[in-house]
C-alpha cells in the first residue's frame, strides 16, 4: 500500500513538474520571440499588438492584436512593419518586406532575382532607402535591435517607385566594392558620387546617403512618404 502511495505520489509530481515546465517554456518563448509591434498594410489597414518576429523568409505574419484578435498576413501585403520591446517603448525599429535584386559572381547574369525577404530600415530619405537583410531578427532585453546571419548580411538599396531593392555589399566587406556598386545605382546624382568617390562620404553612412541623394530627374520621381509609427 506504502509503494501504491509512493508510486502515485511520484506520478502527481511528474505531471505537475511537465505541466510547470511547459507553461515556463510558453512563458520564456514569448518572451524571446514575440514583440510589441505595429502593421500597416499596403492598403492601409492598421494592427497593433504583439507580433511574432519575422525571420527573413517568413512568408505568413502572425499577430495578437490589442483587443484580443489573432492576425495572419501575407509578407508582400505588408507596408512596414515597427517592432519595439515592452520595457523600451521609446525604440522602435522598422521592418520592410521587398524583393531584391542581388549579385551573382558566378552566373553569367550580372544580378540574380531573389524572392521577397524581410529587411530591416536602416535609412529612408526623400529618393532612396537603405536594409539590411539577415537571416534573423530580434531585439535583446535592453531594447537593442539585432540584425543577425550564420553567413552574411546583405546591404541592399531601393529607390522610391521601384519594385526591387538591390544589393549595394555585405556588412563587414570590401568598401572599395561597395563604393563601386553604390555609385553605379546612383549614378543618376553626379554630386553624390563624386562624394562617394572622394571619400568624403563613407559607404555605410546611409542616413547620410539617403539624406544627400537627389537624382538630377527628381522632380519627375516618386517620394517615400513620411513614416508615423
Amino acid at each position: 500500500m506504502k509503494k501504491r502511495s509512493n508510486l502515485i505520489l511520484f506520478l502527481l509530481c511528474a505531471v505537475i513538474f511537465i505541466f510547470c515546465g511547459c507553461s515556463t517554456y510558453r512563458v520564456i518563448k514569448d518572451a524571446t520571440d514575440h514583440e510589441e509591434g505595429r502593421l500597416i498594410m499596403k492598403d492601409g489597414t492598421e494592427y497593433v499588438g504583439r507580433v511574432k518576429m519575422p525571420n527573413g523568409k517568413t512568408k505568413k505574419l502572425r499577430m495578437r492584436t490589442t483587443d484580443g484578435r489573432k492576425v495572419k498576413v501575407q509578407n508582400t501585403e505588408v507596408g512596414v512593419l515597427g517592432v519595439w520591446k515592452k520595457t523600451h517603448p521609446e525604440t522602435v525599429s522598422f521592418l520592410v518586406c521587398h524583393p531584391y535584386y542581388t549579385i551573382a559572381p558566378f552566373s553569367t547574369k550580372k544580378k540574380k532575382k531573389m524572392k521577397p525577404r524581410w529587411m530591416s530600415l536602416e535609412a529612408t530619405g526623400k529618393y532612396v532607402e537603405f536594409y539590411a537583410l539577415g537571416a534573423n531578427y530580434s531585439i535583446n532585453s535592453k531594447g537593442v535591435f539585432k540584425v543577425s546571419s550564420s553567413i552574411y548580411i546583405t546591404y541592399l538599396a531601393r529607390k522610391a517607385g521601384e519594385e526591387y531593392a538591390v544589393e549595394v555589399g555585405v556588412y563587414g566587406g570590401n568598401k572599395e566594392y561597395m563604393r563601386k556598386q553604390l555609385m553605379e545605382y546612383l549614378s543618376d546624382d553626379p554630386a553624390l558620387c563624386s562624394l562617394i568617390e572622394d571619400n568624403e562620404i563613407e559607404p555605410d553612412d546611409f542616413s547620410e546617403l539617403a539624406d544627400k541623394y537627389c537624382p538630377q530627374n527628381s522632380e519627375n520621381m516618386e517620394e517615400f512618404p513620411k513614416m508615423n509609427l
